[in-house]
């Protein structure tokens, strides 16, 4: 009797994030050291970019990491559409640690066919879903 051929193993679906979930979760691991501001060059207006900076270099409590608690989003960041969409406002609450708290804000931008194409396949399964996305302000308290 032939022995039977191995299942085939289910496919892996890899889905892109949505752009403010992915935006949310790269701002925070640059302001908390994880990651470097560079690694969002491209993806920010170059106003935004400098803020950005700016937050890095007086944010540097957000770095602080308490007995192994690494700083998170609490819960899902919130949006808020404007200009019939073509840009939304999202807040997120970041927990420091178990009992500090701070606020994180920005805007999105939906980005002209240019700045989508400035940076083909960066990022990995992500990308498809932030192509179409730039930040154009950021801030931190």
């Amino acid at each position: 009797m032939p022995a039977s051929a191995p299942a085939p193993s289910p496919a892996r679906h890899v889905t892109a994030l949505p752009p403010h979930v992915w935006f949310a979760g790269r701002l925070l691991e640059v302001l908390t050291g994880r990651r470097p501001i560079t690694s969002l060059a491209g993806r920010m207006r170059p106003e935004a970019y400098d803020r950005l900076w700016d937050l890095v270099g007086a944010r540097a409590d957000w770095r602080y990491v308490s007995r192994g608690h690494l700083p998170r989003l609490l819960g899902p960041p919130r949006v808020s559409p404007v200009l019939d969409g073509a840009a939304v406002e999202v807040s997120a609450v970041v927990l420091l640690t178990p009992h500090v708290a701070r606020a994180l804000a920005f805007r999105l931008e939906r980005a002209g066919r240019e700045a989508a194409a400035a940076a083909p396949g960066r990022e990995g399964p992500a990308r498809a879903g932030t192509a179409g996305w730039r930040c154009a302000a950021v801030e931190a308290h």
